[in-house]
């Protein structure tokens, strides 16, 4: 058992892991990886995104993504008393390559157990370094992609945005709630989400099958990942404080290549 442990570890250092999604992929090597050993998240890999800013509802925070000393990274979101009219500030956790890693095409996985409870939603998902810094030119500012959002209500979906932040046609499509068997075991057990990337489409995957394709505005820039639990205005009103620490758990994030 040790030895063959030891040989997949070596073979995923030599970028010989195999994707998990079910496509054609003998021309794809794993290219950069993160399975969250230690005790500390590895700064060479991952910064806080918008640290002590607004996103939506939330104040993100760097201390509320930790890894949990057993191979975890764990996004949690909490509530801060405060002297505001609710009572609290929602305090979540991001974490992105941005600036550090990006990539144009490729296959995306993620190995993830979300949170429990309405008023927030976990997510895994990709977006360009210039996403909606020049408005209503798709070609210019890329896309996101999120390749996996999670409700805490059994509503999962996938998505792709452009033309978003002050752009007046706004442009989204996506695979709407998915009805998939993961919903049963979604926040209780590890499930792995994937988007594969070409020039041509978007293909997304739960646990190695596909959900989920369009070729509508695909990505030619490159774009960074980006691992958050968050809460928007409409989601927001659905928190209620008893339920309070929550938490998302991703084991490993994955990035293959041609």
């Amino acid at each position: 058992m040790l030895r063959i442990t030891l040989i997949c570890m070596v073979l995923l250092h030599l970028g010989c892991s195999q994707p998990t999604a079910q496509f054609e992929s003998s021309n794809y090597k794993l290219v950069w990886s993160d399975d969250f050993s230690g005790n500390t998240i590895d700064s060479s890999k991952w910064i806080t995104r918008h640290k002590d800013k607004m996103h939506g509802k939330s104040r993100i925070r760097k201390s509320c993504t930790t890894l949990d000393g057993k191979g975890h990274a764990i996004v949690k979101t909490q509530l801060l008393p405060n002297e505001s009219e609710v009572g609290y500030e929602i305090e979540s956790g991001m974490i992105a390559t941005q600036g550090l890693e990006s990539w144009k095409y490729g296959l995306f996985e993620a190995r993830i157990k979300f949170e429990s409870h309405p008023g927030h939603h976990g997510a895994f998902w990709l977006q360009s370094p210039v996403y909606g810094k020049v408005k209503d030119n798709f070609t210019a500012s890329g896309t996101e992609m999120d390749v996996i959002e999670y409700f805490g209500n059994r509503s999962l979906s996938q998505n792709v945005h452009w033309n978003a932040y002050g752009s007046k046609d706004k442009r989204a499509v996506g695979s709407g709630n998915l009805k998939h068997d993961v919903l049963e075991t979604v926040d209780t057990e590890f499930h792995v989400y994937s988007l594969l990337w070409t020039p041509e489409i978007n293909i997304f995957y739960i646990d190695g099958e596909e959900t989920w394709r369009t070729d509508k505005a695909v990505s030619h820039h490159d774009e960074y990942i980006i691992l958050s639990l968050l809460a928007n205005k409409w989601e927001a009103v659905k928190v209620k404080p008893e339920n309070f620490p929550d938490k998302m758990s991703v084991d490993w994030v994955r990035v293959f290549q041609k």
